[in-house]
């Protein structure tokens, strides 16, 4: 892999898989990409001619953080089955609203929802949608900002627009989401939402890896509290057997 060309933190990398973290407002992939702007262009320009990527999940385009690319066709038929399986494990950051007319302790938990994209959009109904389940593990003060808060999602289904459909409807909008809450326009608007970590098994192997980067500069500065809950879910994991990867990444920075 040409990590010069590539120029993006690459925090692990087998014959068969790599996982980089993807910055915020570039696209994954794109149907069209004459200029190879996505991430799926620009891995396939700095890999060797042997490696075939392609991608078995996705990041919005405003979204960043841990994206796992397959580099051959067993490895990317492996992945499918395994997230079809519901084997991956990912934990999310957002930036939400903070909650007004309850209590942050109220959201911790299991919420489950039945979404219909529409029109470019996730909407909640009551029949005739995908259930989409969440779990929200930690709700914290964001430190530079009153009436907005940190929240740290594990989702346990994939569905488009998932965080931030589930968010809304429960009255706590991701901060400058124009689709789900009010924003103040995109010139200014400061919406985050990041995939921090990730377990799942590599191809060929049992054990399973976890994915994330703990000193990523680009992460928002979190409340110690809510860091904790992170830490500990993390230190969890690799009690339980999981090999914890992405501690020293290499590539080069967002571009």
């Amino acid at each position: 892999m040409d990590r010069i060309r590539l120029n993006l933190p690459i925090l692990m990398e087998t014959p068969h898989e790599m996982a980089v973290i993807k910055p915020s407002g570039m696209a994954t992939e794109l149907s069209r990409d004459p200029k190879g702007k996505s991430l799926l262009s620009r891995v396939k320009a700095a890999a060797p001619a042997t490696y075939h990527p392609k991608l078995p999940h996705r990041l919005d385009r405003v979204s960043r953080g841990v994206v796992v690319l397959a580099l051959d066709s067993e490895s990317i038929a492996f992945h499918n089955a395994q997230i079809q399986d519901r084997a991956w494990d990912k934990i999310y950051l957002a930036r939400c609203l903070a909650p007004v007319e309850q209590n942050a302790d109220e959201l911790i938990g299991k919420h489950k929802l039945h979404l219909r994209p529409q029109a470019g959009r996730a909407r909640v109904v009551r029949s005739g949608g995908k259930q989409a389940l969440s779990e929200i593990l930690a709700v914290a003060p964001t430190p530079d900002r009153d009436g907005e808060s940190h929240v740290l999602i594990r989702l346990l289904t994939g569905r488009f627009h998932q965080i931030r459909a589930t968010m809304a409807h429960l009255g706590i909008p991701l901060v400058d989401d124009w689709l789900y809450g009010t924003s103040p326009g995109r010139d200014s608007e400061r919406f985050y939402l990041e995939h921090t970590a990730l377990r799942f098994p590599p191809f060929g192997s049992s054990t399973p890896c976890i994915v994330h980067w703990s000193e990523d500069p680009h992460r928002e500065r979190i409340d110690p509290l809510l860091k904790a809950c992170l830490d500990e879910l993390l230190a969890r994991w690799e009690n339980e057997g999981a090999i914890r990867m992405g501690g020293h990444p290499e590539g080069g920075h967002h571009a």
